[in-house]
């Protein structure tokens, strides 16, 4: 008898809360085209004459994701199986039930005298069905269960969730279970309500799968037959015709379905539908219309029929046709026809639509007369056994009629649910955000369904009724499982109302492949399957529960601590009124803890075993088990209280539902609870028969959880499981040797053994001197006490010497050598976990005995090297030997030897050259041993070749026990390692060892593998993964490779990065008041004070760049200057200024580019840009109300503000929805910040996310700025994709693409200009031919027609110049299909002039009709296509070096020829040039000044000559500065964000050259403006090279020329000048100094049209450029910022960084800093002797650089032992004596405790030295000291060199040589003896200890050893030759260190 344990009341968790639950809210009937029939048949489905408040019903399962299912081998899927039967006088629901591994459901009746459930005929109404849950293990179904080992262990603090239904409501709560049965806490996940009774509720899977149109090429059986994406998890709630799902997502679908729904499944697809047809109005109605069976793979798709495959499909369609069960792993289904009275298995699995189409087209004349002759049928059909015999297109028995043909052929020609407007409906939906889809309510009489997506495939029917004649009597099952054994068999259960009995099927698992077999039957009123303990629960009809493993039976479960009316004993109830419940009613789903209570006596006949008396017979059909009637076996009262129902099995918990309405949740025990008996019933089972291995589980499992205490020690329960091997091996109970007397006969027993009396006696010493815990501590003992240890036991042990009997007809007796092999191999295995000491004790125990009864001399031996005291041969002198008859009936396998194997001597013998054989190997038996030995020979013998890894495979022999199936071959990765260090690391990565398990293994192999990780651990492979790193202590490593690790739609910097980390590199956007926001809050980071820490340049940076506050009007009232003419002067002075506050936005966006990430609930603040002052000293407000100004002078300057506040944003931010857009508009009128900071967000991508709705409110508010922002954002961020959506929304803005008869739409000129700018960068780079002819022609049109195009011409006629040059970006003289287009003669057309030419295009009608406005001549307008045709020339031909492309744009050599080019054009036409030559640019000074002509550089800035004409002067120092500033700016370009010196110092040069000539009066020569403009191209032009350093001599310079305000130099100095100023200030700051500029040719080209040369003149000038192009830069931007930070601080640092150019060019940077551009690099490493290196190398891990600096560029790095930070030492003063140190080799002789604590701050070595290394104040010998020495030898070495795992390798060989004199084991001296030979024998091995220090432990030893010789010497010779001399314990104990002669085992 098996105790089930903590039995507690068992109440359902909702049924608490649903009585809090106000009930569902009825909601207003919105529908108003209801008919009178509609109206009236709703109202009546809310009207029942049934008592629905009494019902209710839950599932159980398991939380999912949380722990590891414990039975996750077994696909043993929740069954949906339910039985509705129809009686004349009304309907009868029968109590239906679901188990499984994780959750069940069923009805439940609260009013325990309401019997029955009965309704209307006519009612719909049904209880709930069965529902299937989501299977939750990792494996597929079905391989033999001997392949993964049985699980012991419970799973600890799982949880339980609840799905709880009454009525209209559905609770789902969850609860933590403790093993340890303390209180347990629920909580309510969620709580639905609906209109109308919830019929079906539960958890299921969906999938979402695109659409896609298959093409008939490619064949149906390559089509995947599971799902391809990832599971939607979700609660499934049906009421009426409404199926809600409700995701964990917070996504919401409602769906209605065309008909009701009788029972609803999981399968591995989604969910199948079952239409109910119950009552008779529905059946006439539907019943010979539509398929019964649906399938719904996600709640947007339509329902689609189930296919039953056949020589044809068919539809589904017979009413009588049940889905009783499906499984999802495998993916099975079974099925009850109603017509024939059996049940079928059938395959679920995918229906291509192509075969369904093609199968029905080839089926059409068939299907036709089918059609005509089921409608003659339609009222008395066949039977299916009728349809079988005359069908010939069906071979195997399916329940479909012969009408299926008409509806297969009806619903073939319905579109197919791709084509459906459903599945064009998005299924992605915005995480966080509850989204409800709804869809209204079918019409009955248009019901259309979509092609079948599933078929089933028939498997399996039963035939079990057909040979017994009773098919009347047959049903649908009324529970279905699948459940596998012990030893791995599966069987499908179902329980058959009729009898009742449960039938088992043996089936054959492979995927989703089943075969089933022989079919048995049990008597039972219930069952329920166990997967954790693989068993089943019996209800007998007698009420008892027996457990079952497979077809055997493990014993009766006695169930105790209930209430005492439940207990089946007639004395208990007789005399029950007067107990009372001894535990406590909970309202908890878990139990607690409840009273102590005395025990309840029971009767004897609960207490007897139930075990088989006779094997239980194989080839019968049924197991007929006798039991009594109910009757006999009550009180004779009808109402007495029967135990009813099993359900809900979580792991080993199920409840026991009683006829009274009582639950109560038990716990079934476990196999076992120590690890030894588990890893020897794993062993065994692996290696005997089924049927052995059945008995010895079974008989285990009984005899261990046998009533009485359960918590033995793992002691008593390892002598209670050899106890029971004995018994099994023949050994007769009752003379078994080694038992005392007054032990009783079974383990059972012996275990659960009471004391017979308390007084004491002599026997209970002589008890205690026997034990085996005297044996072990007696000697040890009297070592320590000096005390003289009498052996008492050999006395005793003569007096009760018997003789072994053994019985040859024992199941396991032929095994018994198999089973000592086993336990061997087990034994050496625990040899390899110093965790498993005490259990490896035990075991050698037990082989001890065995091998001294079979007479195994040299394994006898062996165990007593191992444990002498436990194992010696005088302990068994009480043994007699087996007979050698006996041994006849043995049997063993061809490996079994005398001589055994060991796995220490194994591997000795690998590090010599005399190994030639293999170690044996057994699956679930000695794994560690044979990854050990792999490890082993991987590190001495590896050779790097294919060769090598099967060399590792022959180290070890595979045995496969008889009958057993060969471990499939493992297949290692291909390996790249250069030595066998690397490899060893591979492949401790592939068998999953972690840093933690390294430590369970002895020392010898500890050192070894430690040393393969010692050798690899300086420069690993960059293509490892994480786990890797970690074994080789590499935290830096392992950090970076978890970045590549990472999901692709998350940011893996915050991944693996924690917030208090990101706050130092991006902070979020804090929240201020609003007088102090200034928009630059989040730059004062701890990056930037590290880059720049000696300095204020960051804080001076941030007050140049504020514009938030009112400026200081710092002017002088002079004596002569009245009142009102200072505030005049005050206020032109503020003009000034705002002038200058005006252009400030553009700098600080590019200075807090992508800083912050902003806080998702709170808009993004918009700093003020102020344009008033205050006069020192009062503080006097000064603005702008006496003077005039310009009206709309802060209009772009307010763009500019939003789109530097938009900037902000980082591109990794989360949730930038819609929503959150649409949150951030402004509330006043005005919208321009709004505009800039809508294009912000598509500059950094985020403008994907604003919903198309939103979009047009945006656009129909005619607002310009509006406009330009979002076609320019929505252009910047879908750059290069020609997205179809974004075209059509910029055609509408550019009149160019619209159809001639277009309704002409009023658009002002700025949002045509950026409309064409925007069809350059969505069509960047494609050539596409009809955009390239379009901005071919828009260059050059014409003003008009009217008074159209004749404002800002030159803007629009740049724009799309610009565009054309994006659109053909480096296309010029590639063969893209625009030769026939004449681009580059077109656009030398309009650079140098020339007649026009008759107009094209679409638009060429409208201008036929001149312009109003502007008078035009015959030629073309220079001014307004040139600068777009040279900059659309350069980009097209950039970098291709065409020398031809490139004379066009020469300058002119003579002062004619450049009268007829304008000064400003020369600096387009130098860059063009200098694009189009790109590789020829060199930054040098003679490079810039070969630009200018010969002819001109004479005459160029000197003293003009009287001869000369001052025109001749001015038009060739013009040409000179022009040619310069646009030379300057293509070596800007070519070098950006590289910071080349060489490149920086010639600009610099011209920079303070033309800084120089604004103060000399030599620059009227050019003119000032002149002058200005270049300076202001040229400091940019030094600031794009110098991008992101934060230069100081480039500060200087622009700190210098903003001070130049005021009226004198109004003129010169204009908003342009400042512009440029400050927009090459943010550059030197650009992001915080965390990025920087690309020089790919896109970004050139975006470089180009932010910083065309042209500035405007006044804030708003879009003349010649729109002002919104100047934030194009920030597409050019890349992170190239590398970030040392240091792993164990977690904090950012300094380290060196050295880079190596593909040129070989080596730059030494100080991180954190800025790399050049990845494409000119070879190698960037950290080279820092404070650091462990960190090695990037192109072809090796180069993507992990790429994906490091797009994470924000953090290097993890890790600090050597005894270094410090350049924080804590930055001249390496201290850290300069640790380098020296941990490169030394010598150790010095007696170093202090004090030294080896300065180099660590680790807790354990400070412990270490304060408990053993410190000086004690008492006296110590000699001995001491000297250990004390080499403590502090090793300690120190260990510490300095950060080998620190080496320090309990070295302590445990020292504990060895302490311990040899006093506990002598050859355990621990194998341990120094493979030590001694890996670090003496193969010197290259190891660096880790010294070959000296190894030599001093050799000296001691052999000093030991040599001082036992002589009294050895007479014994030695006959030990050594493998025999135990008789002597003397003490001589016995020094022979253990010696090692015989080892001959090799015969295995292999």
């Amino acid at each position: 008898m098996i105790a089930a344990t903590n039995p507690q009341e068992f109440i359902p968790s909702g049924r608490q809360q649903v009585l809090n639950h106000p009930g569902p809210v009825e909601p207003l009937n919105k529908r108003q085209d209801y008919v009178a029939d509609d109206f009236l048949l709703r109202d009546f489905e809310k009207v029942s004459i049934v008592d629905t408040k009494s019902s209710e019903w839950w599932i159980l399962r398991k939380t999912p994701n949380l722990y590891e299912v414990a039975d996750s081998r077994l696909p043993n899927i929740l069954n949906d199986c339910n039985k509705n039967g129809m009686g004349p006088g009304g309907s009868k629901s029968h109590l239906a039930d679901v188990q499984g591994d994780s959750w069940s459901s069923k009805n439940v009746e609260l009013n325990a005298s309401n019997k029955r459930r009965t309704s209307d005929a006519n009612s719909s109404k049904f209880l709930p069905g069965r529902f299937s849950s989501e299977f939750e293990g990792k494996s597929g179904g079905g391989y033999n269960f001997k392949t993964e080992p049985l699980c012991c262990k419970p799973t600890l603090n799982f949880m339980e969730e609840e799905l709880y239904v009454k009525g209209n409501i559905v609770i789902w709560s969850k609860g933590l279970f403790y093993n340890n049965d303390e209180d347990s806490t629920r909580e309510t996940i969620c709580t639905y309500s609906s209109t109308y009774p919830v019929k079906h509720a539960l958890w299921c899977n969906f999938y979402c799968e695109r659409p896609t149109i298959e093409s008939p090429l490619i064949p149906p059986q390559f089509k995947p037959d599971h799902p391809t994406t990832d599971p939607i998890s979700c609660v499934t709630i049906i009421d009426g015709q409404t199926l809600k799902v409700f995701t964990v997502d917070n996504e919401d679908f409602i769906t209605a379905l065309p008909f009701y729904v009788s029972r609803v499944w999981n399968t591995k697809f989604g969910i199948l539908l079952q239409r109910d047809i119950s009552d008779e109005s529905n059946r006439n109605k539907f019943e010979y219309q539509f398929p019964m069976i649906y399938s719904l793979s996600h709640p947007l798709d339509e329902v689609a029929p189930i296919a039953l495959k056949g020589d044809i499909y068919h539809l589904v369609e017979e009413p009588l046709f049940q889905v009783v069960f499906t499984s999802e792993k495998p993916s099975i289904c079974m099925a009850f026809d109603g017509r024939t009275g059996q049940h079928s298995v059938y395959r679920i699995k995918r229906l291509p639509p192509m075969e369904w189409i093609d199968l029905t087209e080839k089926s059409k004349s068939i299907q036709m007369e089918s059609m005509f002759s089921s409608s003659r049928k339609k009222s008395t059909r066949l039977s299916f056994w009728d349809n079988f015999k005359n069908s010939i297109h069906l071979s195997i028995p399916s329940p479909f009629s012969n009408k299926t043909a008409s509806a297969a052929s009806a619903i073939s020609q319905i579109p197919s649910r791709a084509q459906s407007p459903m599945a064009s409906i998005s299924r992605s939906h915005t995480p966080g955000a509850t989204i409800t889809h709804e869809i209204t309510y079918f019409d009955n009489s248009q019901i259309s369904f979509a092609n079948p997506d599933l078929c089933l495939e028939h498997i399996w029917t039963d035939t079990m009724n057909i040979t017994t004649g009773e098919m009347s009597l047959n049903c649908a099952a009324s529970k279905v499982f699948l459940v596998d054994d012990m030893v791995g068999q599966s069987f499908l259960c179902y329980l058959l109302p009729t009898g009742p009995q449960l039938c088992l099927v043996k089936a054959e698992i492979v995927g989703d492949n089943v075969t089933f077999g022989m079919m048995t039957s049990v008597g039972a009123k219930d069952a329920i399957d166990i997967p954790s303990l693989h068993m089943l629960a019996v209800l007998e009809h007698s009420g008892n529960v027996v457990l079952y493993s497979g077809l055997n039976v493990v014993g009766k479960l006695h169930i105790g601590g209930v209430l005492p009316q439940h207990i089946p004993s007639p004395n208990v109830v007789q005399n029950m009124k007067q107990f009372n419940s001894p535990f406590p009613r909970r309202s908890s789903l878990l139990p607690t803890c409840g009273p102590s209570v005395p025990d309840i006596k029971f009767d004897e006949h609960l207490l007897s075993p139930v075990l088989p008396s006779v094997p239980l017979a194989r080839n019968t059909n049924a197991i007929h088990l006798a039991f009594q009637s109910e009757g006999l076996n009550t009180l004779g009262d009808s109402t007495k209280i029967q135990l009813t129902n099993l359900r809900d099995p979580i792991e080993n918990r199920i409840t026991l539902q009683y006829s009274d309405g009582t639950y109560y949740r038990i716990n079934l025990p476990l196999l076992a609870t120590s690890k030894l008996v588990e890893n020897a019933i794993n062993a065994l089972r692996e290696t005997l028969p089924k049927d052995a291995s059945m008995t010895l589980l079974t008989r285990w499992y009984s005899i261990r959880n046998a009533p009485g205490p359960t918590d033995v020690t793992v002691e008593k329960e390892w002598e209670m499981f050899s106890d029971l091997l004995f018994q099994l091996l023949g050994y007769e109970e009752d003379h078994t040797a080694d038992i005392s007397t007054d032990h009783t006969a079974t383990p059972a027993s012996s275990a659960k053994r009471l004391r017979q009396s308390c007084r004491a006696d002599n026997s209970d010493w002589a008890y205690l001197q026997q034990s085996q815990e005297y044996q072990c501590v007696s000697h040890y003992l009297g070592d320590i006490l000096n005390l003289n240890v009498t052996n008492s036991t050999s006395n005793i042990a003569q007096e009760n010497k018997n003789v072994i009997k053994i019985n040859h007809n024992s199941i396991f007796f032929p095994n018994i050598k198999i089973v000592h092999f086993t336990l061997h191999l087990l034994y050496e295995d625990l040899k390899l976990n110093v965790l498993r000491k005490n259990d490896l004790k035990l075991l050698a125990d037990f082989l001890g005995k065995i091998a001294y009864d079979l007479s195994f001399e040299h394994y006898e031996a062996y165990y007593w090297k191992d444990f002498p005291e436990i194992c010696n041969t005088s302990n068994y002198s009480n043994r007699n030997k087996v007979n050698p008859i006996s041994l006849k009936f043995i049997v063993a396998w061809p490996c079994t030897d005398n001589k055994p194997v060991g796995i220490y001597q194994f591997l000795y013998d690998l590090l010599g050259k005399n190994n030639n054989y293999s170690y044996p190997y057994i699956r679930n038996v000695n794994s560690r041993s044979r990854d050990v030995i792999q490890l082993w020979g991987a590190f001495l013998r590896y050779r790097k070749d294919v060769k090598n890894e099967t060399y590792l495979d022959m180290l070890v022999q595979s045995l496969t026990p008889p009958g057993g199936k060969p471990e499939p071959t493992q297949l290692r990765k291909t390996s790249t390692a250069v030595n066998a260090s690397r490899r060893v690391v591979e492949i401790m990565t592939e068998m999953g060892l972690t840093t933690r398990e390294l430590e369970t293994y002895p020392p010898a192999i500890n050192f070894l593998l430690y040393n393969a990780i010692w050798n690899s651990r300086e420069n690993p492979p960059g293509d490892w993964p994480a786990e890797s790193y970690t074994l080789l202590q590499r935290p830096d490593l392992a950090a970076q490779a978890q970045v590549v690790e990472k999901k692709k739609e998350s940011s893996a910097f915050m991944q693996y990065v924690n917030q208090s980390n990101v706050q130092e590199i991006l902070p979020t956007i804090t929240q201020v008041e609003v007088d102090q926001e200034d928009g630059m809050e989040d730059v004062d980071s701890t990056l930037l004070k590290l880059r720049f820490p000696d300095d204020l340049r960051v804080a001076e940076t941030r007050r140049l760049l504020q514009s938030s506050k009112p400026v200081s009007i710092v002017v002088v009232q002079r004596p002569d200057v009245s009142d009102h003419d200072f505030i005049e002067e005050q206020e032109k002075y503020l003009y000034a200024l705002c002038t200058r506050t005006m252009a400030l936005p553009v700098g600080r966006g590019m200075f807090t580019l992508r800083t912050a990430s902003p806080v998702i609930t709170e808009p993004l603040a918009i700093p003020l840009l102020c344009l008033s002052g205050k006069a020192p000293p009062r503080g006097t407000t000064v603005e702008l109300n006496h003077i005039d100004v310009p009206g709309a002078m802060s209009v772009w300057p307010q763009f500019h503000n939003g789109v530097a506040n938009g900037l902000r944003v980082t591109t990794d931010a989360h949730n930038i929805d819609s929503t959150w857009i649409t949150f951030n508009k402004p509330n006043g009128n005005t919208e321009f910040e709004h505009a800039g900071f809508l294009m912000a967000l598509g500059l950094n991508g985020h403008l994907k996310n604003l919903a198309i709705l939103n979009t047009f409110d945006y656009l129909t508010k005619f607002q310009e700025m509006l406009s330009v922002g979002l076609l320019l954002g929505f252009s910047a961020a879908y750059r290069g994709t020609s997205n179809a959506l974004v075209t059509k929304m910029l055609s509408i803005h550019v009149e160019a693409l619209l159809p001639p008869t277009s309704m002409e739409l009023d658009i002002s000129q700025n949002v045509q200009v950026a409309g064409l700018l925007g069809i350059g960068l969505l069509y960047q780079g494609t050539a596409h031919r009809y955009m390239t002819e379009v901005l071919l022609t828009e260059i050059g049109r014409p003003p008009g027609p009217e008074m159209e195009n004749s404002v800002d011409r030159e803007s629009y006629s740049l724009a799309a110049g610009l565009a054309l040059g994006l659109v053909t970006l480096g296309q010029g003289g590639k063969p893209s299909g625009l030769c026939d287009l004449n681009v580059s003669d077109t656009l030398h057309y309009y650079m140098v002039g020339g007649n026009k030419r008759s107009l094209t295009g679409s638009q060429k009608e409208k201008y036929k009709v001149a312009s109003f406005q502007i008078r035009e001549g015959p030629t073309v307008n220079l001014d307004v296509t040139a600068p777009g045709a040279t900059l659309a020339l350069g980009l097209m031909y950039i970098g291709t070096g065409n020398k031809a492309i490139a004379d066009w744009m020469a300058p002119p050599d003579t002062q004619y020829l450049l009268d007829f080019v304008r000064p400003d054009f020369l600096t387009l036409r130098t860059l063009s040039r200098a694009l189009i030559m790109w590789d020829n640019i060199k930054p040098t000074k003679d490079w810039i000044d070969s630009q200018v002509p010969e002819t001109i550089r004479p005459h160029c800035m000197v003293k003009p000559s009287p001869l000369v004409d001052v025109d001749y002067y001015e038009t060739m120092n013009q040409a000179y500065c022009n040619i310069i500033a646009g030379a300057c700016f293509a070596l800007g370009l070519r070098y950006a964000g590289s910071a080349d010196q060489d490149a920086f110092q010639t600009l610099l040069h011209y920079c303070h050259m033309f800084t120089s000539l604004t103060m000399k009066s030599i620059a009227e020569l050019a003119g000032k403006p002149t002058i200005e403009a270049c300076l202001n191209l040229i400091v940019v032009s030094v600031a794009m090279v110098m991008a992101g350093t934060g230069n100081l001599d480039i500060m200087r310079i622009v700190r210098h020329l903003r001070r130049r305000v005021g009226v004198t130099t109004s003129v010169v100095v204009t908003y342009g000048s400042h512009l440029a100023t400050h927009m090459a200030l943010g550059l030197l700051f650009l992001g915080g100094g965390r990025y920087t500029l690309s020089n790919t040719p896109a970004s050139v080209a975006a470089l180009i049209c932010a910083f065309y040369p042209k500035f405007p003149t006044h804030s708003n000038d879009n003349r010649y450029h729109l002002q919104a192009f100047r934030h194009l830069y920030v597409l050019a931007v890349e992170p190239r910022l590398l970030i040392p930070r240091d792993v164990m601080m977690g904090r950012m640092c300094y380290a060196n960084i050295k880079v190596v150019k593909i040129d070989g060019t080596e730059i030494n940077i100080k991180g954190p800093g800025l790399i050049p551009e990845l494409s000119s690099l070879y190698k960037v490493c950290i080279a820092d002797d404070r650091y462990w290196p960190v090695v990037f190398e192109r072809g090796r891990n180069w993507e992990l650089l790429e994906k490091v600096l797009n994470s924000y560029g953090c290097i993890e790095v890790k600090q050597r032992a005894g270094c410090l930070s350049y924080l804590e030492d930055k001249h390496g003063y201290r850290t300069e004596l640790a380098h020296t140190l941990t490169q030394s080799n010598t150790v010095p002789w007696d170093p202090s405790s004090k030294a080896i604590l300065s180099f660590s701050s680790d807790c354990t070595i400070r412990n270490f030295c304060d408990y053993f290394l410190s000086d004690l104040e008492r006296p110590v010998d000699a001995a001491e000291t000297k250990m004390k020495q080499n403590l502090t030898q090793i300690a120190y070495d260990c510490v300095i060199k950060d080998k620190l795992n080496v320090l309990p390798i070295f302590l445990s060989l020292v504990k060895v040589m302490k311990d040899d004199g006093s506990y002598p084991s050859s355990l621990q001296l194998w341990q120094y003896k493979l030590v001694h030979k890996l670090i003496l024998t193969r010197r290259s091995t190891t660096s880790l200890i010294s070959p000296e220090a190894i030599l001093g432990l050799h000296y001691r030893f052999m000093k030991i050893f040599d001082g036992r010789e002589k009294n050895l010497k007479e014994h030695l010779l006959s030990y050594l030759k493998g025999q135990i001399p008789q002597c003397k314990n003490d001589l016995l104990k020094s022979l253990v260190q010696h090692t015989p002669e080892e001959t090799e085992p015969s295995c292999g």
